[in-house]
């Protein structure tokens, strides 16, 4: 075993601080809890230095140029919603919008399209879409869960295989370095296109919102979710603590304003926009092609860039056009930032434990194991557990990816397996364990921007990801004989279709979640 890793303990913080969170439901306490265990292990077993260290972990974490600039587009991204929910933009909007949806399945489906529609960023894509459908899908008696459930499995998933987006480049760089490394003469950018129909999880969790939302079915706590939204009007369980602190009636919009639909639509589409230009000029464009700025691109500074635009521009709309009052714009803007900081923490000390449990080799330890039960037919299925398994217990499909990239294709290129099977194997398994980690930064986001239970969301969205994950692992078993993608794509769209039949029609609602029961009552 490799003397980096701290063989099965490095397992132990992660493990402890998720079960803990969704057994007590205190977030921040778990978290932190599992943080100062790892920061005990790595000072030696000393408690009382653990707890020194771990808030020294918490500081670096926070303080790396990434998440200090995620960070702030989530405080930018309160700010804006702030000031959106002063100007009436956005009810102005959904009554525009709910005109025209007549049935909850209308609501679904149009979340579910929006979400994939903007696909630049799973960031940004999360905030717009919760923030645009959630008065709607609240209108419809559709639960925060399923809406929190719709904005995870319609983002990330959509992103990580869009050709212009913020993960492409990510990705791109991570095949590009091992094939300089290895001395393989391919393009990285065809081998990616190549691999997209091997990102099994990613394509089934798609497939899967259809399935669920045009069927209209659903199993296991989101059954219950949706039975208590649709019987009892409660989109909310009664004993949950929504992530986002602050709601729109919170701040109240002048009477004097006249709200117009565009006053919301504007800064979304000047977010979009800048957003997608800065991922082209910070890559170098227009000195080289944009699909090669697209590899380079600096994915936290255009996502800041264009939160920042959206508030400025949104900032000039209310005491330019609307004539709102300087002090009520900064009034909601606070509100905006009380809204964020309970996910700026999760979010905070999320990325802590993953740090923490990097630090203590759980990747290698994962390796080590896989790397025992290798074959090239086992390849893809053992690749993607791995990741999956390593992705839930730190937080980051992209770290999983910086994990598992150096180890997995030159293991696939040696035993001569079909390098975009493994490739694709590594970036869909990554996906599927950060869609069942509550340390998530989708997840919480996802959380956040839908103004869900944060464990609730996690404990009904677990169910259809394993759903998904396992039948992906079916199929990468069979990929590894030989058999196509495409092929096996559709052969797990109907094997999806007809599990989600037997469990919508056979599960019992009433069975607790692995991880402890909801905030409902049955």
């Amino acid at each position: 075993m490799p003397v980096e890793t701290q063989g099965v303990i490095s397992l132990l913080p992660a493990l402890f601080a998720i079960v803990l969170t969704l057994v007590s439901r205190q977030v921040l306490l778990s978290l932190f809890t599992g943080i100062w265990i790892g920061a005990t292990i790595l000072v030696g077993w000393n408690p009382i230095g653990g707890a020194a260290y771990s808030l020294q972990l918490v500081i670096n974490n926070v303080t790396e140029s990434f998440n200090s600039k995620l960070l702030l587009f989530t405080f930018l991204s309160g700010a804006m919603l702030g000031m959106i929910f002063l100007s009436g933009g956005m009810n102005a909007l959904a009554q525009r919008i709910i005109a025209r949806i007549k049935t909850r399945k209308q609501a679904a489906l149009g979340t579910s399209v929006l979400g994939m529609l903007i696909f630049v960023d799973s960031y940004a894509s999360t905030m717009i879409t919760g923030s645009v459908m959630r008065p709607i899908t609240d209108k419809f008696d559709i639960s925060r869960e399923k809406l929190a459930y719709l904005l995870d499995s319609t983002t990330s998933p959509v992103v990580s295989v869009a050709v212009v987006s913020t993960w492409v480049g990510f990705e791109v760089g991570l095949i590009r370095e091992q094939f300089a490394s290895l001395g393989i003469d391919q393009s990285a950018f065809v081998v990616f296109l190549q691999s997209i129909p091997f990102r099994f999880y990613s394509l089934l969790a798609v497939a899967l919102v259809f399935i669920l939302v045009v069927m209209d079915w659903d199993f296991g706590p989101m059954k219950r979710a949706e039975r208590r939204a649709k019987e009892e009007g409660k989109v909310l369980g009664d004993d949950a603590d929504p992530l986002i602190e602050t709601r729109e009636e919170d701040i109240v919009t002048p009477d004097h304003v006249d709200s117009r639909w565009w006053y919301f639509a504007a800064p979304i589409v000047a977010l979009v926009a800048v957003t997608g230009f800065g991922l082209l000029y910070s890559g170098g464009w227009p000195g080289v092609a944009p699909v090669e700025a697209l590899k380079e691109a600096a994915t936290a500074d255009a996502i800041l860039w264009g939160v920042f635009s959206a508030c400025a521009l949104l900032l000039a709309i209310l005491v330019g056009h609307a004539r709102v009052q300087l002090e009520a714009v900064s009034d909601a803007i606070f509100e905006g930032f009380k809204m964020v900081m309970f996910p700026v923490a999760v979010l905070s000390l999320a990325w802590t434990i993953g740090g923490v449990s990097e630090a203590l080799g759980v990747g290698p330890f994962v390796v080590s194991i896989a790397e025992g039960i290798i074959t090239p037919e086992l390849l893809p299925a053992v690749v993607f557990l791995a990741a999956a398994i390593i992705s839930f217990s730190i937080g980051t499909s992209w770290g999983t990816m910086g994990i598992m990239f150096p180890v997995a294709v030159p293991l696939a290129y040696q035993l001569g397996a079909p390098l975009p099977g493994a490739i694709g194997a590594i970036l869909t398994g990554s996906l599927f364990g950060d869609h069942c980690s509550p340390i998530s930064d989708t997840t919480v986001l996802s959380s956040m921007f839908a103004g869900a239970d944060h464990v609730d969301h996690v404990n009904t969205q677990i169910p259809y990801a394993v759903l998904c994950g396992t039948v992906a692992t079916g199929l990468f078993l069979a990929s590894g004989y030989g058999v196509g993608s495409l092929a096996l794509l559709g052969i797990g769209v109907l094997a999806l279709f007809a599990l989600a039949y037997y469990l919508s029609q056979h599960a019992d609602v009433s069975v607790p979640t692995a991880f402890g029961t909801s905030s409902e009552s049955d």
